[in-house]
């Protein structure tokens, strides 16, 4: 990316293989997934620095450790990566908390990403993947970003109980789809809401239990299929266009998961709605290394499968995702194959 603007700023260009220190690792990427956040700092709203690789999603292969990576990686290796990089001698920066630390860099936006065959990362921030069952090295590109982060909205911050009900907006997107996955292996009952009737087939197909396809409200579908009492949690994957629904759709109680936006502009919320029934909203920064490492096991062990598609790293490739991206066109992800 040379500049922050429309998709005519991302430019393929022929770099030199990058050169690790002694406490990175060289990877060859198996898999760079595209997220919308890319389309975001792309347009100026994340706090980027061009020109620069864009791509925070990461899986490869190892080809060469620093001097000082402990004896644990090995070329040959496959890994996958956390979506920033921290200062591990920090202790602001302690396991469980390295995704709010204030040392962190974003990956693909302050430094080199993976829209690339070569990207290099500090030891600390990956994690091997031990066997990859039966998915794909690329399938594991997305671990940290979307999987592991439904993992801390779910289990780190959310605490959710088996049998609990849960809603979950944007359904057939990257994060929806595997959000779905991920609250049936946590044993919840799924309402998923789309506006898209032919999404709504591959929705359910995933596990979810209700599909709603909606045009602009489902908070009286959401409440007809929840005993009347509404939803003990709500996965918020698009933020100001859903939020309101969202937030109605609610028990008393009960619990919205920000996880993500799609709208960077202000919104208005009735705070009545929240202060009256005590319900809460709890934001979901990204996913850390013990996320990170049960999302890995949850696609390894086949709980979670992971849904994409694959394109080439070529200009044009490229630049057409993310503008299926900024449509809402995509089911699930998106993934770069070098």
């Amino acid at each position: 990316m040379i500049d922050v603007g429309d998709v005519d700023k991302l430019v393929e260009r022929e770099v030199d293989v990058p050169k690790i220190s002694d406490e990175e690792i060289l990877l060859k990427v198996s898999g760079c997934g595209i997220c919308y956040r890319d389309t975001l700092a792309r347009r100026g709203f994340m706090r980027v620095k061009p020109p620069v690789i864009p791509g925070h999603e990461i899986s490869g292969r190892i080809v060469e450790v620093g001097a000082k990576v402990p004896k644990t990686f090995s070329v040959g290796d496959y890994v996958a990566s956390l979506i920033y990089i921290y200062d591990h001698r920090d202790p602001k920066c302690s396991e469980g908390q390295e995704n709010i630390c204030r040392s962190r860099v974003s990956i693909g936006e302050e430094v080199d990403g993976c829209y690339a065959e070569y990207v290099k990362i500090p030891y600390w921030i990956a994690v091997k993947i031990p066997s990859l069952g039966e998915a794909k090295p690329e399938a594991y590109s997305f671990s940290a970003c979307v999987v592991g982060t439904i993992v801390r909205a779910l289990k780190t911050i959310g605490g959710v109980w088996r049998g609990g009900r849960i809603l979950i907006t944007g359904a057939s997107g990257g994060v929806g789809i595997h959000a779905i996955q991920v609250a049936k292996a946590y044993g919840l009952e799924t309402i998923a809401v789309t506006r898209s009737e032919e999404k709504a087939r591959l929705i359910k197909n995933v596990g979810a239990d209700h599909v709603i396809v909606y045009r602009d409200k489902f908070s009286d579908d959401v409440r007809k299929l929840s005993d009347g009492e509404g939803v003990d949690y709500v996965l918020e994957t698009v933020g100001g266009p859903t939020i309101r629904e969202s937030i109605r759709s609610l028990r008393w109680g009960g619990k919205i998961l920000l996880i993500g936006n799609i709208d960077p502009s202000p919104q208005s919320i009735q705070l009545g709605l929240l202060i009256l029934r005590e319900n809460h909203i709890m934001s979901v920064m990204n996913s850390c290394k013990s996320e990170l490492r049960e999302a890995i096991d949850l696609i390894s062990r086949g709980l979670v499968k992971p849904i994409y598609r694959t394109i080439p790293l070529d200009q044009e490739s490229v630049r057409e995702a993310h503008r299926v991206l900024e449509k809402g066109g995509s089911v699930g992800r998106i993934v770069i194959t070098p």
